[in-house]
């Protein structure tokens, strides 16, 4: 029961931290998200598509600092006086998903600066 403990501990404090943490959202995300969807199906202009690349630059930039994070923790369970593979494999999936998505984010950021640059151009 001693042994089992600090991993139960270490398993359910992060996820309580997450769960906390993760529903919190400032109004100015929110208002962002739901304006970009409004954007998306009413884009024109090419300073529309830029805001369209602007907004997927900056999903691109969180997804990077999320790969990080979860790398870094993957680290740390795989660095552990009792490594914890498991753990850390997880830690290491999630982070080479969050390199995709910021990959796929910023492909997106590029077409939408292509579509202005062509409109600019017409």
């Amino acid at each position: 029961m001693k042994k089992l403990l600090p991993l139960a501990v270490a398993l359910i404090v992060p996820l309580l931290l997450f769960s906390f943490t993760s529903g919190i959202r400032t109004n100015a995300s929110e208002d962002e998200d739901e304006g970009i969807t409004k954007l998306i199906e009413s884009a024109t202009t090419p300073e529309d598509h830029m805001k369209i690349a602007d907004y997927y630059e900056k999903q691109a930039a969180k997804a990077e600092r999320k790969a990080r994070f979860h790398a870094s923790m993957g680290d740390s369970y795989k660095n552990r006086s009792k490594p914890l593979a498991g753990l850390a494999t997880h830690c290491s999936n999630l982070a080479n998903k969050y390199k995709e998505a910021a990959e796929e984010y910023k492909a997106m950021a590029t077409e939408h600066r292509k579509m202005a640059q062509e409109m600019q151009m017409q």
